[in-house]
C-alpha cells in the first residue's frame, strides 16, 4: 500500500506539469502550445493590412498588401509580395504591381495560387519567381469579372457578376483544364463559394458547394445545380477538413453543422456558437473539430480577436487575442499565426492521455514511473514493471506513439527511453522497425524546427506528406544541401534536388563572373553517381539564360537523344552566332538515331518550317546536306519523300539535282508522269526520265548502272507505247470504231491489246504487239483470255485452228469450257499432250468412254517405265 500511495502522488504531480495546458471539450482534451516568437519585422498589424494565405505542413506564409484596407504610410510606398517561414523569417519578396485580387492560396505543390477578379490566375514559387499566367476563361471579363473565388490544392473556382461559375481543375493552365458549370438560377449574388474535392488529383469531376444570399445551398457541377435542402440558412462559411471527409457548415443565425462528404452530405452533428457575425476565418482542427476566428468591436473602438474552438456537442473553447490571427488546417490540428508568436491547438491524442492524464493509471503511465524510479536506483521499479507484466508490449507502443506527438525534445526523450526501457523486459520484442521510424522522423521535425528553416513539421504531418514532398518543398526553398543530406540519410533519390540545384546555379550565375567551364565542372562533379539524371533538361535552361557553349558541353554527358537533340534544336532557333552548329549537330544525332519523330523535327528545324510548303528554305537544307552526303542520306531520302507524298513531284526532282542524286531525280520524274493527264505532257516528262536515267555515273555499282540502263529502256518503251496509243485514239475517231470514242493514252500494254481485241479490232492488236516486239507466247495469253471475255468464240476458233498454238492448247480448251462452248472445245482436245489432262477434259464434257481411252492410252505409254520400276524392285 505504501508503494502504491507513493507512485500515485509522484504520477500526480508528474501528470499535473504535463497537463496543466489542457482544456475540456466534450469528452475530449485539447491543448495549445506556443511554437514560435514571430519575427514580423516589429509590424504588429501586418497581419491586418495584408491578404495572408498560409501553406500546410508547416509551409510558408504569404501577405501582399490588402487593396481594401486603409494603409498608413510606412516607409516605401511600392507594395511588395513577400513570403515568410512561419516564425516570420523573410524567405523573399518581389515588387507587387496587379490589382484585384480576390482569392490567394497555395497548390499541393507549395505554389502560391493569386486569382484576381479579371480571372486571371498567377502563380509564384516559394523563392516569390512568376511561374505561370492564364485567364481562365474569356467569357470571365464579359460577365463583368468575378467577384467571388475560392482555391483548392489543384484549382480554382470563380463567380462572375452574372452568376455564372467557372472551374479549372488546373493551376498551370486553362483550357481543356477550365468548364462552366450548370447555370446557378440565383438573383442576388451568393455569399461564398467551397469546392469539395474530386476522387482524385487529376480528376475533372468537380462539385462546388455555393451558400446563396436567398438561403439555400446548392452543390453544383457541370450537369446541375442541386439543393442540399440545409435549413437556418442562409450559410456564410463552408470548410472542408484536411481528409476530404467532412464539411462545415455556418449560418447567419450561428448554426454550425457538420456534412459527411462520403455518405451524400448526410447530416452528422449540429450546435450552435452564440456570436453572428461573419468569421474572418473557418477551418478544420484536424478532422476532431473547427476553429472559428471573429474580429469583434469592443466599446473603446478597439477590435477583440477570439478564436473559438469546438463543435462537438454544442461545446467551444474560447481564446482571446489583442491583435489580429491567420488560421492554417493541419492534418493533426490547426496553426496559429499571430503579431507575436505561432502557436498550435490540436486534440490530445489517446497515448498522450493514457500517459499524462491526472490520476491514470494505466500502464503506459506506470512505465514511465518505473523508468524515472529506475534511474532514480530505486528497487520500486521492479514492482511497477511486475503490476503491467501482461500488458508491457502494449505500454510500449502507447509510448512510442505518444513520443510522436510531443514538441518539447526532454518529454520525446523520456518517453523513447521508457520504450526501450520497457522493451528490454518483454520476453518476444516486437521488430524494431517502427521504433527506427519514429525516431528518424522525430529527429527530422527536429531539425526542421530550427532557423532558418522554421518548419513546424510535426509526425503525423510527416507521414502524410511523405518524405518525398519534404524533399520537394526544401528544394522549392533552395535548401538544396539540407534536401541532399536527407535524401541519403533517408535512402532517397537525389536526383530531383540535383537538378533543381543546378538549374538554380545556372540561372544565379547570370550575373556572376563564373564561366561556362567552370560551370559545367561544378554540374558534372555534383551529378557523379547519378546515372539517370538528364542533362539535357539542365541544358535547356543554359539555353534560356543564353549560355549556348554550357548547354553544348553538358549535352555532350546525355545519354537520351531525343533529349539532346531537342534541346540542339532549341539551341539552333536562338538566333545566335552558332545556331548553325547546333543545327548541324542536331540533324547528326537525329541521322544517327534512325528515330522518325526526331528526323522529322530536325527537318522541319533545317528548313525553318514546314518542309511542304513554297517558303521552305530547300538551299539551308541542301548546304547542310552537302557537308556530309553520306551522313546525311537518310535526312534527304526523308525530305525527299517527303515532298512527294506532298505531290510535290518538280520540288523534289529539283531538290535531288542539287544534291546530284542522278537515280532520285529520274523517279522524281517517273513520278510526273503518272500526275499527267495530257498526253503531250505525259511524253515530255518519260523523255526526261529516260534522259535521266541514261546521265548514270560511270563509278557507280555495276547492279546499280544495270538498273538504270533498263529503267532508261522501260522510259523510251512507255513513250513509245503513248505515241502508238495517241495514234490508235484518232484513229478510232476516224474510222468511228463500236462503241467509241476509246481513251488508251496512259494505260497499260497488256490493258491496250485487250481493248483492242475486246472492241474487235484484232488487226490493230496484231500491229500493236508486233511493233512493241512483245513474245508471241505472251501474247497468245492475252488475245485467247481477250477473245473469250469478250464472247468472240468464231474469232477465237479460226485462231486456234488455223494459226499453231506457241503455248499449247490448254488455255484455248478452259477458255471454250469456262464458257459451256463443249462444242467448239472438243476438236482440241485430241491436241493437249497430257493423257491425264485430256481425261479430265472429256469428264467435264460428259464423255466418259472418251476419257477412259485418254487414260489407257497413258498407261500404255507409262507401261515400259512401270515394268523397268518392278524389275528394279525385285533386284
Amino acid at each position: 500500500l505504501k508503494f502504491v500511495f507513493r507512485f500515485q502522488q509522484s504520477l500526480v504531480l508528474l501528470c499535473a506539469l504535463m497537463s496543466s495546458d489542457w482544456q475540456k471539450l466534450a469528452d475530449l482534451w485539447y491543448r495549445k502550445r506556443e511554437v514560435y516568437s514571430t519575427k514580423w519585422n516589429d509590424d504588429p498589424d501586418m497581419l491586418h493590412l495584408s491578404v495572408v494565405a498560409g501553406a500546410p505542413f508547416g509551409g510558408p506564409i504569404a501577405t501582399v498588401r490588402n487593396e481594401h484596407v486603409f494603409q498608413p504610410v510606412r516607409g516605401s510606398l511600392k507594395p511588395e509580395l513577400q513570403i515568410w517561414t512561419c516564425a516570420g523569417r523573410l524567405i523573399a519578396s518581389r515588387p507587387w504591381g496587379y490589382i484585384g485580387l480576390i482569392a490567394m492560396g497555395w497548390s499541393s505543390h507549395e505554389r502560391l495560387i493569386c486569382v484576381f477578379e479579371n480571372g486571371v490566375v498567377r502563380t509564384f514559387t516559394v523563392m516569390c519567381e512568376k511561374v505561370d499566367e492564364f485567364t481562365v476563361d474569356e467569357r470571365i471579363i464579359v460577365e463583368g469579372g468575378a467577384p467571388l473565388a475560392t482555391i483548392w490544392p489543384n484549382g480554382v473556382a470563380l463567380l462572375t457578376r452574372k452568376f455564372s461559375l467557372f472551374v479549372n481543375h488546373s493551376v498551370t493552365k486553362s483550357g481543356d483544364a477550365c468548364q462552366r458549370c450548370a447555370e446557378l438560377r440565383v438573383s442576388k449574388t451568393p455569399i461564398c463559394l467551397c469546392v469539395l474535392p474530386p476522387p482524385h488529383e487529376d480528376s475533372s469531376d468537380v462539385q462546388v458547394i455555393v451558400g446563396t444570399a436567398e438561403g439555400p445551398v446548392l452543390m453544383v457541377d457541370r450537369h446541375e445545380a442541386r439543393d442540399l435542402a440545409l435549413d437556418d440558412g442562409p450559410y456564410i462559411a463552408f470548410a472542408v477538413s484536411s481528409s476530404g471527409r467532412l464539411l462545415a457548415c455556418l449560418s447567419e443565425r450561428g448554426v454550425f453543422k457538420v456534412l459527411s462528404i462520403n455518405d451524400s452530405l448526410r447530416p452528422l452533428d449540429e450546435a450552435n456558437i452564440e456570436c453572428r457575425k461573419r468569421p474572418k476565418q473557418m477551418v478544420w482542427c484536424g478532422d476532431d473539430c473547427i476553429a472559428l476566428y471573429f474580429a469583434v468591436p469592443t466599446p473603446s473602438n478597439s477590435m477583440q480577436h477570439i478564436l473559438f474552438v469546438g463543435g462537438p456537442q454544442d461545446d467551444w473553447i474560447p481564446y482571446q487575442y489583442d491583435t489580429p490571427l491567420h488560421l492554417v488546417s493541419e492534418c493533426d490540428g490547426c496553426r496559429i499565426v499571430g503579431a507575436h508568436k505561432v502557436e498550435f491547438v490540436q486534440r490530445v491524442p489517446q497515448s498522450t492521455e493514457a500517459i499524462f492524464s491526472i490520476g491514470n493509471c494505466d500502464p503506459p503511465a506506470m512505465l514511465c514511473y518505473a523508468l524515472e524510479r529506475y534511474e532514480k536506483g530505486d528497487v520500486c521499479a521492479q514492482e511497477s514493471l511486475r503490476l503491467i507484466k501482461n500488458d508491457l508490449g502494449e505500454a510500449v507502443e502507447t509510448c512510442i506513439d505518444a513520443a510522436q506527438h510531443e514538441h518539447d525534445p526532454a518529454v520525446v526523450q523520456s518517453l523513447l527511453n521508457a520504450a526501450v526501457f520497457g522493451r528490454h523486459f518483454l520476453s518476444s520484442p516486437p521488430p524494431p522497425t517502427r521504433f527506427v521510424d519514429t525516431c528518424r522522423n522525430l529527429r527530422i521535425c527536429h531539425d526542421l524546427r530550427k532557423a532558418p528553416i522554421d518548419m513546424p513539421l510535426t509526425v503525423p504531418q510527416l507521414e502524410r506528406l511523405g518524405v518525398s514532398g519534404l524533399i520537394m518543398r526544401l528544394t522549392h526553398r533552395q535548401q538544396h544541401f539540407l534536401a541532399n543530406r536527407l535524401c541519403d540519410w533517408v535512402g532517397h533519390p537525389r536526383d530531383h534536388v540535383l537538378f533543381h540545384w543546378a538549374c538554380e546555379r545556372i540561372r544565379h550565375a547570370r550575373d556572376s563572373s563564373c564561366t561556362d567551364d567552370q560551370l559545367c565542372a561544378a554540374v558534372l562533379s555534383k551529378f557523379q553517381g547519378c546515372p539517370g539524371i538528364g542533362y539535357a533538361e539542365v541544358a535547356r535552361v543554359a539555353a534560356e539564360t543564353h549560355r549556348p557553349h554550357l548547354a553544348t558541353m553538358l549535352l555532350s554527358h546525355e545519354p537520351r537523344s531525343n533529349a539532346q537533340i531537342k534541346v540542339l534544336l532549341q539551341l539552333s532557333r536562338e538566333g545566335d552566332n552558332d545556331n548553325q552548329i547546333m543545327l548541324r549537330l542536331a540533324v547528326e544525332r537525329a541521322a544517327q538515331s534512325h528515330d522518325p519523330d526526331l528526323l522529322h523535327s530536325a527537318l522541319v528545324a533545317a528548313c525553318g518550317g514546314d518542309p511542304c510548303r513554297r517558303e521552305a528554305d530547300v538551299q539551308a537544307l541542301v548546304r547542310l546536306l552537302r557537308e556530309k552526303p553520306l551522313d546525311f542520306q537518310i535526312i534527304a531520302d526523308m525530305f525527299g519523300q517527303t515532298l512527294q507524298r506532298g505531290g510535290q513531284h518538280e520540288r523534289a526532282r529539283g531538290f535531288y539535282e542539287q544534291l546530284g542524286r542522278g537515280k532520285q531525280v529520274a523517279h522524281s520524274a517517273v513520278h510526273q508522269v503518272f500526275r499527267k493527264r495530257e498526253a503531250e505532257e505525259r511524253t515530255k516528262w518519260l523523255r526526261f526520265a529516260r534522259e535521266d536515267f541514261d546521265r548514270c555515273d560511270p563509278g557507280a555499282p555495276e547492279a546499280e548502272r544495270s538498273s538504270m540502263q533498263f529503267c532508261a529502256l522501260a522510259s523510251a518503251e512507255e513513250a513509245d507505247l503513248l505515241k502508238a496509243q495517241i495514234v490508235l485514239e484518232e484513229l478510232s475517231i476516224a474510222k468511228r470504231w463500236q462503241r467509241g470514242p476509246h481513251r488508251l493514252a496512259g494505260l497499260s500494254l497488256v490493258d491496250t491489246l485487250s481493248k483492242l481485241i475486246e472492241i474487235g479490232e484484232v488487226v490493230e492488236a496484231d500491229n500493236l504487239h508486233t511493233k512493241m516486239k512483245m513474245s508471241d507466247r505472251r501474247y497468245w495469253r492475252i488475245k485467247v483470255r481477250a477473245l473469250s471475255e469478250s464472247g468472240n468464240w468464231e474469232e477465237l476458233n479460226m485462231m486456234a485452228i488455223h494459226r499453231s498454238s506457241p503455248v499449247g492448247y490448254e488455255l484455248v480448251v478452259e477458255a471454250f469450257l469456262k464458257h459451256g462452248q463443249h462444242d467448239l472445245a472438243k476438236p482440241f482436245v485430241p491436241k493437249v499432250k497430257n493423257p491425264e489432262l485430256q481425261a479430265a477434259y472429256y469428264e467435264r464434257m460428259g464423255m466418259h468412254e472418251e476419257a477412259r481411252a485418254a487414260r489407257a492410252q497413258r498407261h500404255e505409254r507409262a507401261g515400259p517405265g512401270r515394268l523397268l520400276q518392278n524389275i528394279l524392285r525385285l533386284s
